[in-house]
């Protein structure tokens, strides 16, 4: 259990390492908290002459104190042989401790508090700034359900036991005063008191392994409930289509009942361990001083109000050890969290796109594929092999069956995935060696699915781009022919378009993408099946904008239907991940090959 301890411990400190958060800084709260300590062990030395002096009428015996007869002989005569004035005194320096320690205690928990939730912010900042670096292939493959979970709840609880390590640090340093004290008192009876806390110990570290078991379990509940929650809430059209509330709402109440009960028996276990010490050790204390003076006789073992304070210290001390013992509880539970947190701080299988260090500043030629092939996974490609050209200031249209592989090559020339080397070129140089900043500033992408945020739709309009003046947008948006739906919405281009623009219409949000395209004025223009969402008489009206926007550009379009890329310079066929023909339209419709084949389909 120590080996796991020390290694979450190490897991954390790794991690204040990945967020530039030094341990040093700990110091601060760590020192107040051996303050504090040293003060509490004063405290309790204090105890036992003012119970003395208080019993017996007098505070002679307090000049030939080792310890606090030094003390005391600085003060004036005239308080030293009045008993009355010399226990003012005493009980004074106990209540001035006594407050200085909880002051100081309290000093170290803020700073403590203020260190653990700095740290905290940290951690969700690179945590999310990591999430942003990963290539789109990581999220292909996990969800956005348990990802949110994890910036939330668990890198909280990842980080949990360094909130409270001060406690623990408090606890330590007032056990070590407390054992001086004891030691003072009567060291027969410390040395038969010390197993008390040996049992302790092991009656503890059974609770301690079944938190921690229990802790991965909560983990994969809470990863469970945050995928089940963002996933139906993201596909609630789905669930009201087909009058599934009642059984999802059921899966949800099944997994966070799941959930919720581990979390209990967690709780429980953690709650039960003090109370446990607490019963435990009046017990083997009674038991502890029974037989120390059946073995030494009542004489030999110290004074009567020493005794209090002996007993009095013990049970302080059960309560100290039970901050250990609830640390290493607590970080038995922070285990799961803490381990996928760390998962996020590997390196494995985060399929990063990494950019060259070559400024792209344009293209004179042509983009070029060479031998391209590439599949999301090792065991299956999803393209083969293929090879041809799109010149500059040209349209050149791609054109295949659903899963041929035409929008993989968008995926890859948008750089969303990380290609094979030496196999997409513009002009001699590898896409590879391109920064990516300066690459992509020069591409812009209307996709069949437009992607928005719940934000105003001059925002989105504009978003990501700089020194954009509302003229910029005004043009943008006539150019997409969005005019006559701005001067509809209550607000205009201010108007908040709801959460992945739910307010506007399909025809609307492929339109707003268009003029985020338009806007951006790159080099290269990708339409990625835009027209896909418009009805006929907006599709003619998008049409003549974007027949605008791909003049003297080099754009790139795929079109299921055919008839929107009749004016293309160059038409490419891609059939199962293969290139199979190119050539003008008439070119293509002459040879009777696959397109022919793909156009009579289409004709009616």
């Amino acid at each position: 259990m120590a080996d796991d301890v020390r290694a979450n411990i190490g897991k954390m400190m790794m991690i204040l390492k990945g967020i530039h958060i030094h341990p040093l800084y700990m110091l601060i709260p760590i020192s107040l908290s051996l303050i504090a300590a040293a003060f509490e062990g004063v405290g309790m030395g204090l105890l036992i002459p003012i119970l003395n002096g208080f019993l017996s009428h007098s505070f002679t015996f307090i000049t030939e104190s080792t310890l606090i007869g030094p003390v005391v002989s600085l003060l004036p005569v005239s308080i030293i042989s009045n008993d009355r004035l010399l226990f003012g005194v005493m009980l004074a320096g106990f209540m001035i401790v006594f407050t200085f320690r909880n002051l100081i205690r309290y000093l170290s928990v803020v700073s403590m508090s203020f260190f653990s939730e700095r740290s905290l912010h940290h951690l969700r900042k690179v945590l999310f700034t990591r999430y942003l670096s990963f290539g789109k292939l990581y999220f292909d493959t996990s969800n956005v359900g348990h990802h949110s979970t994890l910036l939330l709840e668990f890198s909280r609880q990842a980080i949990s036991p360094l909130m409270v390590i001060d406690k623990l640090i408090n606890a330590l340093f007032s056990l070590a005063a407390y054992l001086v004290v004891l030691l003072m008192i009567s060291w027969k009876l410390t040395v038969v008191a010390l197993p008390l806390f040996v049992f302790l110990h092991f009656s503890i570290k059974i609770m301690i392994v079944r938190i921690k078991g229990l802790s991965r379990s909560i983990a994969k509940r809470g990863s469970e409930l945050g995928k089940k929650s963002v996933e139906i809430l993201s596909t609630i059209p789905l669930v009201k289509a087909y009058r599934t509330e009642r059984k999802e709402q059921q899966n949800y109440s099944d997994i966070s009942n799941e959930k919720a009960k581990l979390d209990f028996h967690v709780r429980a276990l953690q709650d039960v361990i003090l109370p446990a010490q607490e019963i435990i050790t009046m017990v083997v204390a009674v038991m502890v001083l029974l037989g120390s003076i059946y073995l030494f006789g009542r004489e030999q073992i110290a004074s009567g109000p020493a005794l209090l304070v002996y007993f009095y210290i013990i049970m302080n001390a059960s309560h100290k050890f039970g901050a250990v013992s609830g640390f290493r509880g607590i970080v038995a539970s922070s285990s799961g969290p803490l381990d996928e947190v760390m998962e996020i701080f590997s390196e494995e299988g985060k399929f990063y796109v990494k950019g060259g260090g070559k400024e792209f500043t344009g293209f004179e030629k042509e983009i070029r594929f060479q031998d391209l092939s590439f599949g999301y996974s090792s065991d299956r490609k999803v393209l083969k092999n293929i090879s041809f050209e799109m010149q500059k200031g040209k349209m050149t249209a791609i054109v295949g069956p659903t899963g041929s592989g035409k929008s993989t090559l968008i995926n890859l020339l948008m750089r969303y995935y990380e290609c094979p080397e030496n196999a997409i070129f513009i002009d001699s140089t590898d896409i590879k060696e391109l920064t990516l900043d300066s690459y992509l500033k020069h591409v812009a992408l209307v996709s069949q699915d437009t992607l928005l945020l719940h934000d105003s739709l001059k925002n989105n309009i504009a978003y990501g781009l700089k020194n954009i003046s509302d003229k910029d947008v005004e043009e943008a948006v006539e150019r997409a022919r969005l005019s006559e739906l701005i001067g509809k919405l209550p607000n205009g281009l201010d108007t908040m378009i709801g959460d992945r623009g739910v307010k506007l219409s399909g025809g609307e949000k492929q339109r707003v993408s268009i003029a985020r395209a338009l806007l951006k004025g790159s080099e290269i223009l990708i339409l990625d099946e835009a027209t896909s969402s418009l009805d006929s008489k907006t599709e003619n009206l998008i049409q003549e904008a974007i027949d605008e926007a791909v003049t003297g550009r080099t754009s790139i379009v795929i079109a299921h239907r055919l008839s929107t890329i009749q004016h293309a310079d160059n038409i490419v066929v891609i059939e199962d991940g293969r290139f199979v023909e190119e050539g003008t339209l008439d070119e293509l419709l002459n040879k009777k090959g696959a397109f022919h084949e793909l156009w009579e389909q289409q004709k009616f």
